[in-house]
């Protein structure tokens, strides 16, 4: 199932201060993500699924540290250090969020070592971090911006699998 899409979204509770928590935002942009993707024909199994995907998604928000809190901004992209693979599917999903995150310069990549999801995947793995829930901007981006962050995911990832040999 090389053309298929594993997307696993937060089920953690973190509040969002305008209402609802980070499980229940990133469900609504995995729902809409695996829709835009149904409809360019990849197939999104469940997690508990068994099988060989083309790519794992794991997608969230973030909080800053207290200190920081409501003043960092920003997407994040991780993928694990030691796969070409994952770096070239971050590569892609960089120039795809820009293209909808207000503020381009604020979404990058970042190679990891310590992410197990990352790290322990056969397949090319990203951990997406939509924005910080606990700044008003991101906050609101996330909220009323759902159908286009998922249209940007969708496309990045129909870019990649059509990439992948």
């Amino acid at each position: 199932m090389r053309d298929s899409v594993c997307i696993i979204s937060s089920q953690r509770p973190d509040k969002y201060p305008n209402g609802g928590d980070e499980a229940y935002w990133t469900a609504r942009i995995a729902d809409k993500l695996r829709e835009d993707l149904g409809a360019r024909g990849i197939k999104c199994p469940g997690e508990e699924e068994p099988g060989d995907w083309g790519l794992r998604l794991y997608l969230c928000s973030h909080a800053a540290p207290r200190e920081v809190q409501a003043r960092i901004k920003g997407a994040l992209v991780s993928y694990y250090e030691y796969s070409p693979a994952g770096k070239r599917a971050a590569e892609i999903f960089i120039r795809h969020i820009r293209e909808v995150y207000p503020q381009p310069d604020l979404v990058e990549a970042m190679p990891t070592v310590a992410r197990e999801g990352l790290s322990g995947s056969k397949v090319p793995a990203l951990l997406i971090q939509l924005g910080y829930h606990d700044n008003p901007q991101d906050e609101a981006w996330l909220v009323n911006s759902a159908g286009q962050i998922a249209a940007g995911l969708a496309a990045a990832a129909a870019d990649f699998l059509e990439a992948e040999p």
